[in-house]
């Protein structure tokens, strides 16, 4: 979502919806209380050289400038006054005019003040090199104020894993919120860190550290907004880069507001279920990691790959409590015939009740699926349920449970098609309804033409899910935990399906 740019303020500064400046400059407005860049001043800037002239000569701090920007400030073979004075010089530029007759490239409305490389913006080349630069001139020309401005990434950009974490939002107030989340504690960690300390654990986890900032931002919001409204518009994009010299780098993570909007809906609305659902993903941090900065939660990492990879995520996070259920009950027979004790190591039991609705609420708000598909998959689960349990039919759930392509799934369904009906004619109940009819077979499985839908996997394992919450709700897995059929059930392997 493109931010509308507005007008400098007296130092020049502003949104650029360039990822590392904005960053920066979230970073100098988090530090300094204001909200826009617009809002800095002179005086704000002057605050930030005198806690950078300090703290940028901490271990901590040191490691992360040779991640960012390779700065020749911290050249040991400099004396440690040549250092400060580099460094004051660096941190001062905005206070130089500009008079390399080019405009700024990242402020034209200034005059720049230098050509820069890689020791003063991060992921440029080196002094030296004139490739992709225009006119074969080495060095991008910076105005004094950018060059100070991006020194603010130290506020905004911790070390995450030995890289730097810079996040780039649509909206400017979630990047504001979350440099917020980020730069207390990060601040209080280079505030501890002295020469000669044993190496602290580090921030793991670049994913799960944005989404564990973007929650307590959403938990600091007034109470009674309304329940699908999230306080910010958009995605973000997280940059987990090094700008060393060893090997730069970056790797790109995209968020879009779908998969946000889906994890807050689920959290507020399915607390019950979507906690022990999302607690049951954390990996605790090992002793080389920050135990609240360094543990890592798979389901937050996987919210990056959707919408794109939607139903891997719900085959691999939404789908296993369903089958757990019939796993339990083999579990259960299997202790009635030794005294072997359930595995110590066995994954929590997470309860239905409200599992369907997660993955109701991510049909509609991750893949897109209109309410009446949705519905239809409901319906027809509940009453392939009802069916197996009335006839206790073991068999039939079997056979669904283990159908792969669209031709056996077609298969089961007219099997019990004509079970139920040749059983209703014989028993004369006024209960004729069919178990699906046409329209809805075509609704849930087809598209134009009568072509079997791409997404045909996904409404396959989500009949499968409905109907598997049926039968564990009727406790058709208790009474049939000795039963063959259910011990010989498994789910298919996916592997080399079309």
């Amino acid at each position: 979502m493109p931010t509308t740019l507005s007008p400098p303020s007296a130092l020049g500064l502003r949104w650029t919806d360039y990822p590392l400046m904005d960053a920066a400059l979230a970073g100098l407005c988090v530090f300094s209380q204001v909200r826009r860049p617009e809002d800095l001043t002179a005086e704000h800037l002057q605050t930030f050289q005198r806690w950078a002239e300090d703290a940028y000569f901490s271990p901590e701090v040191t490691s992360w400038i040779s991640v960012v920007f390779t700065s020749n400030f911290i050249n040991y073979s400099f004396t440690p006054a040549k250092r400060r004075e580099v460094l004051r010089e660096i941190l001062g530029s905005y206070q130089r005019p500009g008079l390399l007759g080019v405009p700024c490239a990242i402020f034209p409305e200034l005059p720049a003040q230098q050509r820069v490389a890689r020791d003063l913006m991060p992921m440029l080349m080196g002094r030296g090199p004139m490739n992709f630069y225009p006119d074969g001139q080495p060095g991008l020309p910076l105005s004094g104020q950018a060059i100070t401005a991006l020194q603010g990434l130290s506020l905004a950009a911790p070390l995450v894993s030995g890289r730097a974490l810079v996040l780039d939002a649509d909206d400017k107030q979630l990047l504001l919120d979350v440099v917020a989340e980020w730069q207390e504690p990060w601040l209080k960690r280079i505030s501890l860190s002295r020469p000669g300390d044993e190496k602290k654990p580090i921030w793991a986890a670049a994913r799960t550290r944005l989404m564990e900032a973007i929650r307590k931002v959403i938990e600091k919001q007034p109470s009674g907004r309304g329940p699908a409204r999230l306080p910010f518009a958009g995605g973000a994009t997280l940059y987990h880069l090094t700008n060393s010299g060893q090997g730069p780098d970056a790797a790109i993570y995209t968020l879009e507001q779908p998969a946000l909007r889906f994890m807050e809906l689920a959290s507020q609305n399915f607390p019950g279920a979507w906690k022990p659902l999302f607690d049951s993903r954390r990996y605790e941090a090992d002793k080389t990691k920050d135990s609240a900065f360094g543990f890592r939660n798979e389901l937050d990492e996987a919210l990056f790959s959707l919408p794109d990879e939607a139903p891997f995520f719900l085959r691999r996070y939404l789908m296993p409590p369903f089958t757990q259920a019939l796993r339990e009950a083999k579990a259960e027979a299997r202790k009635g015939k030794s005294s072997k004790k359930t595995e110590k190591n066995a994954p929590p039991v997470i309860p239905l009740a409200g599992l369907w609705g997660i993955t109701e609420l991510f049909l509609m708000e991750v893949v897109g699926m209109e309410k009446a598909r949705v519905e239809a998959v409901e319906a027809l689960g509940q009453r392939l349920g009802r069916w197996i349990v009335a006839e206790n039919d073991k068999r039939l759930f079997r056979e669904l449970y283990e159908a792969r392509g669209a031709g056996p799934l077609r298969h089961v369904l007219l099997k019990a098609m004509l079970e139920k009906s040749k059983g209703d004619a014989k028993s004369g109940t006024e209960d004729r309804d069919l178990i699906t009819t046409k329209d809805e077979y075509l609704r849930i499985f087809t598209e134009a033409e009568e072509v079997t839908r791409a997404d045909f996997t996904l409404a396959r394992d989500l009949l499968k899910m409905r109907v598997i919450q049926y039968l564990h709700d009727a406790r058709f897995f208790e009474e049939n935990r000795d039963d063959p059929e259910l011990q010989n059930t498994e789910l298919p392997n996916e592997e080399g399906e079309k």
